[in-house]
């Protein structure tokens, strides 16, 4: 049942770039719009007695989580704006790469020799991409560049939240996080002077969906199966958003990817997949020991 569930949310978290290409909103209007809502449908379900209840550094670690989920979407939303769909999901999903890093320079945990190889190969992957999206043009590679950077930040956000998780409820852990999230995008729609609301009606809707089918039924659905499977398991299952990112691309966006990007995306996708299984081994490894 949970394996069914992560392919669930990973098809509903792939399609947030449907609704992101096809809405006329700024980015950060957008990921303002997608957290608020969201809020709003989690409001019903909220621990508050437990929220109120948590410590002070648990406050701290939800506003460091939440503010590095604002500018993860204001980041990957902008970054569909100049390069494809297949490129930009590739590069959002290297974050295990980064949290990766961010475990061997925070936590200590070191990975392997095979770990650190298979890291590389993904990053070489990266490189390929990246070098098959110079025929586009510049813009294509700012693109990839603002994903690239969107990955850095959800990679904080999933170090911080491993520690977090563990002390709250599904339902309101999430809550706080989107919500410190939907505050910190609305401080930045007031300092960039960014519209609320002058943009057509139909966005309303991509809003609404954007809100309930990748947070709600995405995000949400990996929240709860982390307290049932291990996180090497939803970290390879999230990989999967970038084929569909892929297939989405060339179904509604008629994109098409060069050799060299395809291969790119092989090598990304195979190295990471390698890294994960030999995360997942060593960590086995030192439980028995």
């Amino acid at each position: 049942m949970s394996y069914l569930i992560l392919f669930a949310a990973v098809f509903f978290l792939s399609t947030s770039v449907l609704f992101v290409k096809w809405t006329s909103a700024p980015a950060e209007t957008a990921a303002f719009y997608r957290m608020l809502i969201t809020c709003l449908m989690l409001l019903p379900f909220v621990d508050f007695k437990s929220l109120l209840g948590t410590r002070l550094m648990t406050r701290y670690a939800l506003l460091l989580s939440g503010t590095l989920l604002a500018f993860h979407f204001w980041l990957w939303f902008l970054s569909l704006d100049y390069t494809t769909v297949a490129s930009s999901t590739l590069f959002v999903t290297s974050s295990p790469i980064f949290v990766l890093i961010g475990n061997a320079l925070i936590f200590k945990k070191n990975p392997t020799r095979k770990g650190l190889a298979f890291s590389l190969i993904a990053v070489f992957g990266g490189m390929l991409v990246a070098a098959g999206d110079i025929q586009l043009g510049r813009e294509a590679l700012f693109g990839d560049l603002l994903a690239l950077i969107a990955a850095l930040l959800i990679a904080g956000y999933w170090l911080v939240g491993q520690h977090v998780r563990t002390e709250m409820n599904t339902n309101t852990y999430s809550f706080s996080v989107y919500l410190v999230a939907a505050v910190v995008l609305c401080f930045m729609l007031l300092v960039r002077g960014t519209t609320f609301t002058a943009f057509e009606s139909v966005n309303w809707w991509y809003f609404l969906a954007l809100a309930f089918f990748p947070t709600i039924l995405g995000h949400n659905l990996f929240n709860y199966a982390l307290a049932r499977v291990s996180a090497t398991v939803v970290s390879i299952t999230i990989l999967g958003e970038a084929l569909w990112g892929m297939l989405f691309g060339f179904v509604f966006f008629d994109e098409r990817l060069g050799v060299m990007q395809w291969v790119g995306a092989a090598v990304l996708l195979g190295g990471i997949y390698l890294f994960l299984k030999e995360d997942a081994r060593s960590t086995r490894t030192d439980v028995a020991s």
